[in-house]
């Protein structure tokens, strides 16, 4: 559209106004500045047909490959354009011939003319004007392309920080929810409505791993088949790399242009495109290593999650995992009846081959989730912590482990496990403690949340670890001990120096940032070194923590 063109147009570059242009061998000082024009300029008669170009106009054609001469003198500019199936030809002709008419001095309008290396956009503006008792109509084409794409990039980033916006509010909306007491279900179906019911979305699905860690299931969906979405893949999280890689290593994945996307099935790609979407979101749901299953977001746009807009996800994926982390926790917290299981592994699991080699007992501690596995604190019995250390750098599924505490025939080892049956109940919302391990096998003991379905969850162990054996169940009422009860058991368990040390340290803002008390002024409080106050105070938050941490003071 933005050069006309006639392969029967024979006329000579120089004005067809006939009598008008007084035009002399030399160019006119006119034409010279037409020529100077970065924009493409050409004048049309009252019959639609150019009569000039300038340089610009010519130069277009050459570069665009127009059909006969690139000056298009002769063409008629209406009757190329309506030839034309382009919605932006007719509302050029519509306005041209309003102008031609005399409906209105002037029309103007915005269009693209992409070419196949990159995007342009123009502005054109047709204006009339007589000259000598005729009138001409003026057609400029300017190139606003750095204009359009900065718009465009204004756009995009309002776009991301509206979405960014949204995905905040979400967070708010999720952590607010704590407070009113609701179930993990609540939270999940909350993300997904509000995603949902979002103009830049159109709908979302929190899909999680089986218990045996190999399939696939449902939890929640808003405005999606979430059975469908699962199905596509054939109930395996393998089949999509990016949900894979969403689940193993708690990252946001992304697939943006759908239909072009290799590594998503055909199936799923028809279930998306079907619904209208045009990329979407792989959201882990993970709190302190532990990933609860991902929050899959449709969008209609093909490329809808740019960098802030990945990172606003994360953050909302982190909170949702917080969120359920908090609801499981509280269940188990004020719940008046406890679930314990007692279960058996045998010699398949990793800490059952290390005590098999070091031919030593293991007391697990203690358990920490992070993302690159489970930290534990094993109490060495009947061998020395050195030999454990020499063992587990040999034993697949073991990694970083040094001595804390040594001894000739027994210690403290930490280790970060990679793979371990206690993880399967970890990430049911159970707590494990006692654990112990001998050459062979591994004895658990487990409580788990209220309403946990036990079957299974015994299911999915055993599937993970087929050695696994449920021992005994049974439920037994919780022990409840008053603040008045702890703050006993702690005056009985710290020395009094212990206590005042604490207290002082407490109450003097020794805790405090920045410091409103230092370890020295404490210390001359009770007339003591400041070593000595520093080795109280230890002590004293040694077993304080205790208290909180270790199960067996309870």
């Amino acid at each position: 559209m933005n050069a006309p063109h006639d392969n029967h147009s024979s006329a000579p570059e120089r004005s067809r106004v006939d009598g008008v242009s007084g035009s002399t061998p030399d160019r006119s000082l006119t034409e010279a500045g037409f020529d100077a024009l970065p924009t493409q300029v050409a004048i049309l008669n009252t019959d639609a047909e150019i009569v000039y170009t300038n340089q610009a106009w010519r130069r277009f054609g050459d570069e665009n490959g127009i059909q006969g001469p690139a000056h298009t003198l002769g063409v008629n500019y209406l009757q190329v354009c309506k030839s034309s199936d382009d919605d932006d030809a007719q509302t050029a002709v519509a306005g041209i011939e309003r102008v031609l008419r005399e409906d209105q001095d002037e029309f103007s309008f915005e269009y693209p003319c992409h070419g196949p290396d990159e995007q342009r956009w123009f502005t054109m503006r047709a204006i009339r004007f007589p000259f000598r008792d005729t009138e001409f109509v003026l057609v400029a084409h300017l190139n606003i392309t750095d204009r359009k794409e900065s718009e465009l990039r204004v756009a995009t980033q309002n776009d991301e920080i509206e979405t960014y916006n949204q995905v905040n509010t979400l967070v708010h909306d999720v952590v607010d929810s704590l407070l009113d007491g609701v179930t993990r279900d609540e939270v999940e179906s909350t993300v997904c409505d509000q995603l949902a019911s979002s103009h830049l979305y159109g709908s979302a699905l929190v899909v999680a791993p089986t218990l045996d860690g190999d399939g696939l299931s449902v939890r929640e969906a808003s405005n999606v088949d979430g059975d469908a979405w699962v199905d596509a893949l054939g109930g395996d999280r393998t089949t999509l790399p990016e949900l894979d890689t969403a689940l193993t290593d708690a990252t946001v994945e992304a697939v943006q242009y759908l239909h072009d996307a290799p590594s998503v099935p055909d199936g799923l790609k028809d279930v998306a495109l079907d619904g209208g979407y045009r990329s979407f979101a792989l959201v882990p749901i993970s709190y302190l290593g532990h990933t609860y299953g991902v929050l899959v977001v449709n969008a209609l746009r093909p490329e809808a999650f740019g960098e802030s807009e990945r990172h606003a996800f994360e953050v909302l994926g982190e909170t949702i995992g917080y969120a359920i982390n908090a609801v499981e926790n509280r269940r188990l917290l004020f719940a008046d009846t406890l679930t314990e299981l007692e279960l058996t592994v045998g010699a398949d699991s990793t800490l059952t081959g290390l005590a098999s080699a070091a031919e030593c007992t293991l007391d697990v501690d203690g358990v920490i989730p992070s993302p690159a596995g489970l930290h534990c604190y094993l109490r060495v019995r009947e061998a020395a912590p050195s030999s454990v250390v020499d063992h587990a750098e040999t034993t697949e599924g073991i990694e970083r482990t040094r001595i804390l505490e040594d001894g000739a025939t027994g210690g403290t080892v930490e280790c970060t496990l990679t793979e371990s049956p206690l993880r399967v109940l970890l990430d049911s919302g159970a707590t494990v403690s006692p654990v112990r391990v001998t050459p062979g096998s591994m004895h658990i003991h487990a409580v788990v949340p209220p309403e946990t379905d036990i079957r299974l969850l015994v299911e999915g162990f055993t599937m993970a670890h087929p050695s696994a054996e449920l021992v005994a169940k049974r439920e037994r009422d919780r022990t409840v001990r008053s603040v008045e009860g702890f703050r006993e058991h702690l005056r009985t368990t710290l020395t009094d120096r212990q206590r005042q040390v604490v207290e002082a340290a407490y109450r003097g803002g020794y805790f405090a940032q920045p410091r409103q008390s230092s370890g020295g002024e404490l210390a001359e409080t009770f007339d003591i070194a400041g070593p000595t106050f520093h080795q109280h105070l230890q002590a004293g938050l040694n077993k304080l923590t205790g208290l909180a941490f270790d199960e067996s003071r309870h």
